[in-house]
């Protein structure tokens, strides 16, 4: 069991390793955090972690997940071979990736069906085709399709950002039937991402109002983002897991592993906690700098939602905050009676 009881009392039987196994892409996102040439992990050294991995979840009693994604997780050398190992020592699997053709799908499905497929869109065909390159929503909506086929769990994710907060209801819509779940995370302003605009708080609460309407009668429409809980609570109702079940999760029941084996407690932001290679997952996850991602920002300790909250460091980050004592520029929960008064 992996325990947070001396500071917010967070407990859970699970933790997810999401390992960017590459930053090789076919695309170009406009938002793309990182571009840099890390030189991917060779097979023996990324078999060492997962086998820390294993004596990891062995040691703590927890169940572990591992989401392979990239840059293109497929464009990793030793993808299958990986992925092989992962699935024969019990993990569940997931993937974040690109559209591939269905032969990939059903050779992954053999292997071990993901819990889940991800694909991106940034909102509808032309304004998400303009961030992730021509033809890509068609692609895409067709991919959906093949993981249905195949009985694997298609999941969307899209980049909130100032410009496609129009398209996000829309583009929810027209998923139903395509998608089993569509969510969203506010753009990090960071790497590329540092030239797109956010929403300002009051057009992202606007914004919420709105999707939570929608979530009424779709529902394919998920909730990711910590921030809703305001909502849930303001109005007396439980609240949701936010971004990985426990608000923020990083370096509690999260961490990502880059190309080159560098362990951050959060992918979206430069949150180094240690080397998986040279440490493990033990050590990275006991860290002095893992437990500091672990407390947050102080501005969000003593709120009664921080369990399923706590804001989005990236977020705050790729706004020049300080990570762990400024809170989330777009939380209103000290003023949610003044934003909710006509909800």
């Amino acid at each position: 069991m992996l325990r947070d009881g001396r500071i917010f009392g967070r407990k859970t039987s699970g933790f997810t390793l999401q390992w960017h196994l590459t930053n090789a892409c076919e695309l170009h996102c406009r938002h793309c955090y990182d571009r840099t040439d890390r030189t991917a992990l060779d097979l023996a050294d990324a078999i060492g972690i997962v086998h820390s991995l294993e004596s990891f979840c062995r040691k703590r009693e927890i169940s572990g997940n591992v989401c392979l994604t990239g840059g293109n997780p497929i464009l990793y050398p030793y993808f299958w071979e990986l992925y092989q190992a992962v699935a024969e020592r019990g993990f569940t699997t997931s993937v974040l990736g690109n559209p591939v053709p269905e032969q990939i799908v059903s050779r992954i499905v053999e292997i071990q069906k993901p819990t889940y497929y991800q694909v991106s869109l940034e909102g509808l065909e032309d304004h998400n085709d303009e961030i992730r390159g021509p033809g890509h929503f068609q692609r895409a909506v067709e991919f959906l399709s093949i993981l249905r086929n195949a009985g694997v769990r298609a999941n969307v994710m899209l980049t909130l950002t100032r410009r496609n907060l129009d398209q996000v209801i829309p583009l929810g819509e027209m998923l139903q039937g395509l998608a089993d779940r569509f969510t969203f995370n506010r753009l990090a302003q960071v790497g590329e991402g540092s030239d797109l605009e956010l929403p300002t708080r009051d057009e992202y609460v606007d914004f919420m109002k709105k999707y939570t309407i929608a979530s009424r009668t779709n529902p394919v429409l998920g909730f990711k983002d910590g921030l809703f809980n305001i909502f849930r609570y303001h109005f007396k109702r439980s609240p949701t897991g936010g971004c990985t079940g426990f608000g923020c999760g990083a370096a509690f029941n999260f961490i990502a592993v880059l190309p080159d084996g560098e362990a951050h407690a959060c992918r979206k932001l430069p949150s180094f906690i240690g080397d998986a290679v040279e440490l493990g997952i033990e050590g990275v996850y006991e860290s002095a700098e893992a437990k500091q991602y672990r407390k947050g920002c102080s501005k969000c300790r003593f709120c009664r939602l921080r369990d399923v909250c706590g804001g989005c460091l990236a977020v705050s980050y790729g706004q020049g905050l300080d990570v762990f004592k400024d809170l989330d520029p777009h939380c209103f929960m000290r003023e949610r009676a003044r934003y909710l008064a006509d909800f």
